[in-house]
């Protein structure tokens, strides 16, 4: 890992060649505000016009991240659940890729009783839109699925029936609730015996509240970066990543130019090839890009 803040890439091999660029959006390409600072959405934009490709790679879901990729100009594809929903919003005739996992799978394991006394809630995600198991009635709790998870009102929202009768299309992403922090590890040893073919990760609300995100074990933004990669014929030799969380680890540690953010977890900086001079609140994007392209 390298704090190169000066890191450019010759001018004449940036003429000839296209590069791939992807962008986590929580903690990297947005402030603490939400927003994208102009320096970066400038920056950006020129970069499109030159020929790169720049994609944005978040947790959050399409509904969340569509606004942005608009903002930025963007015209190729766009990440979200942390890779188990790949869509290009700028070609209609492109099929998402969906990377969801059976929602007979998602039936068994709340079933089990270790699991469902542990929980507070869940949240699943599919194509029919957002299920919650409980209803909402604290302030703080509506705060948590409306705002933290992105939904508009409650009328977006569907409860799942005791017998999960309703729930009928393959899962993108479950988010569990935890009532204690320090059944985490139970939970994941629970949920692991019953199959070992999910992705599963935790981490922390700004309540404090702790969250377990289920998805398949194919869905990651490493994977995502691959296989645009692929789609596009640009090398990973010729792929810039940014992130600032755990969940940004593999696409940082499979890109050649991988930044961790100022910012950024232990685990991210751990995986990046180098760290950003300024966080997310200082243009550490943009102003990185800018140097790198010499923009």
């Amino acid at each position: 890992m390298q704090n190169k803040n000066h890191l450019t890439l010759d001018i004449n091999t940036l003429n000839k060649s296209r590069y791939l660029i992807m962008l986590d959006l929580d903690g990297t390409l947005l402030n603490s505000k939400e927003k994208i600072d102009s320096l970066t959405v400038k920056t950006i934009r020129k970069i499109v016009s030159l020929g790169h490709v720049v994609v944005i790679a978040t947790g959050r879901p399409r509904r969340a991240s569509i606004a942005y990729y608009n903002q930025l100009g963007l015209n190729s594809f766009l990440v979200n659940y942390n890779g188990s929903f790949i869509s290009n919003p700028s070609n209609s005739k492109y099929q998402p890729l969906n990377l969801s996992f059976s929602y007979e799978l998602a039936k068994n394991i709340f079933k089990n009783k270790k699991i469902r006394s542990s929980i507070n809630n869940i949240i699943i995600e599919n194509n029919e839109g957002v299920f919650v198991s409980n209803k909402i009635f604290s302030t703080r709790d509506k705060y948590t699925l409306f705002d933290h998870f992105h939904i508009n009102s409650e009328k977006e929202v569907k409860f799942i029936k005791p017998d999960w009768s309703n729930i009928k299309s393959d899962i993108h992403s479950i988010l569990i609730q935890v009532n204690n922090s320090q059944n985490i590890d139970d939970i994941t040893y629970e949920i692991k015996s019953l199959s070992n073919t999910l992705m599963i990760r935790s981490w922390s609300l700004p309540s404090n509240e702790t969250i377990i995100e289920i998805n398949s074990i194919f869905s990651s933004k490493g994977m995502a970066l691959k296989y645009i990669s692929a789609y596009y014929g640009i090398p990973l030799e010729k792929c810039i990543t940014f992130g600032d969380g755990d969940n940004d680890a593999e696409m940082l540690r499979s890109a050649l130019f991988s930044f961790a953010m100022k910012n950024g977890s232990t685990t991210c900086k751990l995986s990046a090839k180098y760290l950003t001079e300024f966080t997310n609140n200082e243009s550490g994007v943009g102003k990185t890009l800018k140097k790198i392209f010499h923009i």
